[in-house]
């Protein structure tokens, strides 16, 4: 490591530094630590005799001309990418981030410590210069990383703009939805400050006082400042964007890795299904719908569908869609991939949490207690009564639900069959895993269940689903109907 105090000088329009001999061989990579004072910020540079000193560092300082600054600087090898994407019960980012830029330019990576966790510094340079430097969390949670890939992949843009650069930008109308992106960004280690919230609206469809109304629905939820533009689109909306290359390059490379990962695995892993359930979950609450038909049915019919212009994406959908248990199929016509839903494909869609925030999670809720009341699925309730842990007998049942022992063992013998339940002994029983899972997701689904009644004073499951079905033409950013997408933006 060499240490040296340099002048800052005037470089044209920019400050720089003059270094007193060549340290390292010209254009090798080199982390420079800059003190001024009590701050210091580090970078990563090719080595030369003059470096221009880039704004963010100028900023941080409060670099000026003439002034005295003290540089540690080392020659470091950028770390080899590792294709290992899991880490005991984290995601490894460094499998994530790509080698070069989509321009073909090198991203140098090295490791560090921060808060008692390890963290990334990545950059790239070309001819004319450098990319801005970007620090993130090198282990992060599986469903925050999940969750992130699965919401830009409905709602994100995933191609270049007009002036041919690299950038984040995420569109939606529910404001929870952008609060659990800001939430996931954070865990990567990205702040809210990178970004720029902008509400779309056109004063034809819309008030300046519904429009002040929104804003400050979003500020007071995202606690931010949003800028307003106007528009000849059809509706209102949020987005935001971050302006970084490298983070776009890292988040659209994660996608094609992820989705390949969820798509090649016909089985997945305990941490393959973590990274599978909260990337679906999301996908459906932004490019899914949820249709419940009960019209001439003793059983409802129940679908959910997922739009996408890309074909290749739709034929992925229905992989990852097979993988999770559902049978769908593709219309290329009308771009969507489609599948019908069992009572176990809605216990699951619950429990990962699919269409949280949209009005499709009411309907899913909907959806499970009418097929809770068909012949067919209404004895499962019983498990909302059985307890946890404890051992019973067939006397539980047959007193709990006023039954005969005859049709207590059978129902019992049958849950064991569909491993839900399993036999100790002589009139001795116990929930398996699986009962217990779904005894818990029952629970929860009941409280949902009977807030959802009193918030919408319906008792009857049939009239309370037609309700939901019924659009609103003006709404509010929290109680958007369908699908949450901003087609304007």
């Amino acid at each position: 490591m060499r240490l040296e105090n340099v002048k800052i000088l005037k470089m044209g329009s920019r400050l720089g530094i003059a270094l007193s001999e060549f340290y390292f061989k010209k254009g090798s990579i080199v982390e420079i630590k800059a003190l001024k004072g009590n701050n210091q910020k580090t970078f990563l540079a090719k080595f030369n005799r003059i470096i221009t000193l880039r704004r963010d560092l100028r900023n941080f300082l409060g670099l000026k001309h003439q002034e005295l600054l003290t540089l540690e600087i080392r020659s470091i090898p950028s770390l080899e990418r590792t294709k290992e994407m899991f880490k005991d019960d984290k995601i490894d980012m460094l499998s994530l981030i790509p080698e070069k830029t989509s321009k073909d330019y090198e991203i140098f990576v090295v490791e560090f410590d921060k808060d008692a966790e390890k963290w990334v510094r990545i950059w790239y340079s070309h001819e004319r210069g450098s990319g801005q430097q970007l620090e993130i969390k090198r282990y992060v949670e599986i469903e925050a990383i999940g969750s992130l890939l699965g919401q830009y992949q409905a709602e994100g843009t995933k191609h270049k703009n007009t002036s041919n650069k690299f950038y984040i930008e995420f569109k939606n109308k529910l404001v929870l939805e952008h609060k659990e992106f800001v939430n996931s960004l954070n865990m990567l280690g990205i702040t809210k400050n990178m970004s720029e919230f902008r509400f779309v609206f056109n004063l034809v469809k819309v008030t300046k006082n519904e429009v002040e109304n929104y804003v400050n629905q979003f500020k007071t939820g995202m606690e931010c400042d949003v800028k307003l533009s106007s528009c000849k689109s059809k509706g209102i909306g949020f987005g935001w964007v971050i302006r970084n290359t490298l983070l776009a390059e890292i988040v659209l490379n994660s996608l094609d890795k992820v989705r390949n990962l969820l798509v090649r695995e016909s089985h997945y892993l305990t941490n393959q299904q973590k990274l599978a359930n909260s990337f679906f979950a999301k996908l459906l609450t932004g490019d899914g719908t949820f249709d419940v038909n009960c019209r001439g049915r003793d059983f409802p019919g129940i679908r959910i569908k997922i739009v996408d212009i890309d074909i290749n994406y739709l034929h992925d959908y229905k992989k990852i869609m097979k993988n999770l248990g559902f049978h769908a199929r593709i219309n290329e016509k009308y771009i969507f991939v489609i599948s019908s839903c069992s009572f176990k494909n809605l216990l699951y869609l619950y429990r990962i949490n699919a269409f949280k925030n949209s009005n499709n999670w009411n309907k899913l809720i909907v959806a499970i207690a009418l097929c809770l009341k068909g012949r067919r699925y209404y004895t499962y309730l019983r498990f909302l009564e059985l307890p946890d842990c404890e051992k019973f007998g067939t006397s539980l049942i047959t007193k709990g639900f006023l039954l005969n022992s005859n049709i207590s063992s059978d129902w019992l013998n049958n849950k064991v069959k569909e491993n839900l339940v399993i036999k100790n002994g002589y009139n001795c029983w116990s929930l398996t895993s699986n009962g217990r899972n779904l005894s818990e997701t029952l629970g929860n689904w009941s409280k949902d269940y009977k807030n959802l009644k009193e918030l919408k004073k319906i008792e009857n499951p049939f009239e309370l689903i037609e309700v939901l079905k019924i659009k609103k033409m003006k709404y509010l950013p929290k109680e958007c109907p369908e699908s949450s997408r901003c087609s304007f933006l």
